[in-house]
């Protein structure tokens, strides 16, 4: 049975009519008692269940439930996103009076471009199952002052494309396009809030934080090493630096300067990106979506004071993160290269060579000279080079308590998808929490007592605490600022629900840990089976939480006994070696890393 298609049982024996809501946003809602078609579980704020319940409604199934869609769609969009990169590398570099490769621009503009059109497509896949499956006469569209949502930068599009008001601005776009005729206007109008900018009272803390880097970020001029957001701590960074035979230096991102937007350069710019209709969409969004720091604010950016004071002739550029969002520092960065530095990337977090797909990990791959992986190999790609674990590669184990609680750490993603790679996406994580209730509620109540929940720090507007204390009103939550080394150290059993980082830290340190997720979300890629196989052989990882609550419940008045039993701890130490690999001489290997080893061409 096709599961988006609507049957004769939906409200009774008739099929009806449906007012279609797109987002959460309350203006673009019908009167209620209307027939309403949800397009997805985002729409539908839990907090507000006494109002959307009301409705004689359906909600639509997420696209990307049908297995093996989101890997399939991902890999088509990277076709439109290299035929859209060379498009937009023609007109870019003549709206600049520039002459640059798409290597060049890829650098600059590619985190944004393959954000945008992965977002674009879901909201554009969802409406067209929509209007192909359901009989859809009316939806309200709001003014939007279209000008508030032109990003200023890669760190300000962060701050829209979560929100109910961009989204709605997408949908109403995609439907004007393709089905205008059933849109109802309404005269109420939204202004996205502006950033809020200016001079901030900085604590004690942060102003000697501020010098400190103010200190030892100037006279760089001649350096042949350049460190941004590098994830080793001062210290490491400091002793790496020493190492490569440079004085030390600690540079900072910066907000960069807000700019007045050019209505009729964005007016006038005409983009063809393709004979699809989706392509079509795209090619009238761009204009209107792309952030200023490429149009407007590029030539100021490129001759930005900051810069100056930064490397002449590095020979080589390494981050860690600073890469994706920094638009100062990416077309600082995306020069250079050009002109011979050797920009080394370093993986910035879990997920990376473990999950199915990526599209941070293919940007990065794609755009370094040299990445350096936590221990993972990549034979398909001659610049990623094995290294040691930035994050965790020379922590000491901690000491943690036999008799202390079980963590169970919690993801989070956004209502609206974003950036794609193997995960829960949108609404999926409503079925991620399910998996975790039913963890909690395959414990036995003396775990059950002992047990902490440590939430995501970002909600996205899933209310999380709500849900848990609703279902579970004696649930403990903890603070969300509390450290996680402070709580690492009460712990007696650490639960890892998702492919990030987490577990790489917590058997970093040695914290019995044991790994459950849904792998139908939460895929991973074929050479990193048999070292999940090798978890799941001891008992450490599970694609099921009640038989991960089962081993809890038995381990649980001896887990150091289980921990450290030989067979377990062996499958834990080839685990590490491949994702989170440490070593005892970690500055001079990974000085090697950066210094050493093939360069790969773009």
């Amino acid at each position: 049975m096709d599961p988006y298609k609507i049957n004769d049982d939906c409200f009774g024996n008739s099929v009806l009519n449906y007012h279609l809501i797109t987002t959460a946003l309350e203006a673009t809602w019908p009167n209620e008692g209307t027939n309403v078609l949800f397009l997805g579980e985002w729409c539908k704020l839990h907090s507000k269940k006494e109002l959307w319940s009301k409705y004689n409604s359906i909600t639509m199934p997420f696209h990307w439930d049908e297995k093996d869609k989101l890997f399939n769609d991902y890999q088509s969009l990277q076709v439109v996103y290299e035929k859209s990169l060379e498009t937009l590398t023609t007109h870019l570099n003549l709206i600049h009076g520039e002459d640059q490769t798409s290597v060049y621009w890829r650098n600059i503009i590619g985190p944004w471009l393959g954000y945008f059109l992965q977002m674009v497509w879901d909201r554009y896949e969802s409406l067209r199952l929509a209007f192909a499956n359901y009989p859809i006469t009316s939806v309200i569209m709001v003014g939007i002052d279209e000008e508030s949502l032109i990003p200023n930068d890669m760190n300000d599009f962060y701050r829209f494309f979560g929100s109910d008001l961009w989204n709605q601005y997408l949908y109403q776009t995609i439907i004007s396009f393709s089905n205008p005729d059933i849109a109802k206007k309404k005269e109420e109008s939204f202004v996205f809030p502006k950033k809020i900018r200016g001079a901030k009272t900085l604590s004690p803390k942060e102003v000697i934080k501020q010098c400190f880097h103010w200190i030892f970020g100037s006279n760089a001029k001649s350096d042949s090493y350049f460190f941004i957001s590098d994830y080793l701590g001062i210290k490491n960074s400091f002793l790496l630096q020493l190492k490569l035979g440079q004085f030390p230096k600690r540079f900072m991102e910066e907000e960069i300067p807000e700019f007045e937007t050019n209505q009729e350069l964005r007016r006038n710019w005409d983009i063809d990106l393709g004979e699809s209709r989706f392509e079509q969409i795209v090619s009238k969004l761009i204009p209107n979506q792309i952030p200023k720091s490429y149009l407007e604010g590029y030539k100021s950016l490129k001759d930005h004071p900051s810069v100056k004071r930064w490397p002449l002739y590095p020979k080589i550029i390494f981050t860690s993160n600073s890469h994706i969002g920094y638009d100062l520092f990416k077309i600082w960065m995306s020069g250079k290269q050009q002109n011979g530095s050797q920009l080394v990337l370093s993986q910035h977090g879990g997920h990376y060579g473990i999950g199915k797909f990526s599209f941070h990990e293919d940007h990065e791959v794609t755009t370094a000279n040299r990445y350096l992986t936590w221990g993972w190999k990549d034979p398909q790609h001659k610049n990623v080079i094995p290294s040691v674990c930035v994050k965790y590669g020379n922590q000491k184990k901690i000491k943690w308590d036999r008799d202390g609680d079980l963590l169970l750490v919690q993801n989070s993603m956004h209502r609206y998808s974003y950036w794609m790679y193997s995960s829960s996406q949108s609404s999926q994580v409503l079925d991620y929490l399910k998996d975790q209730f039913t963890f909690y509620k395959s414990l036995n109540s003396e775990v059950q007592d002992r047990s902490n929940v440590k939430l995501y720090p970002q909600d996205y507007g899933w209310e999380h605490e709500r849900r848990w204390k609703e279902e579970f009103p004696k649930i403990q939550i903890l603070d969300k600022q509390k450290q996680m080394k402070q709580i690492l150290k009460t712990t007696r059993l650490f639960i890892s629900t998702y492919n990030a980082t987490t577990f790489l830290e917590s058997m970093s340190l040695d914290i019995p840990t044991l790994i459950f997720w849904n792998p139908n979300h939460w895929e991973i890629r074929e050479e990193a089976k048999p070292y999940f196989d090798g978890l799941k052989e001891v008992g450490i990882f599970f694609e099921n939480p009640d038989e991960c609550a089962k081993v809890v419940n038995q381990i649980w008045n001896d887990v150091e006994t289980w921990w450290y039993d030989k067979k377990r701890q062996s499958s834990v130490t080839k685990f590490l070696n491949q994702y989170a690999k440490k070593s005892e001489n970690f500055i001079t290997e990974l000085s090697k890393s950066i210094e050493v080893g093939s360069f790969g061409s773009h």
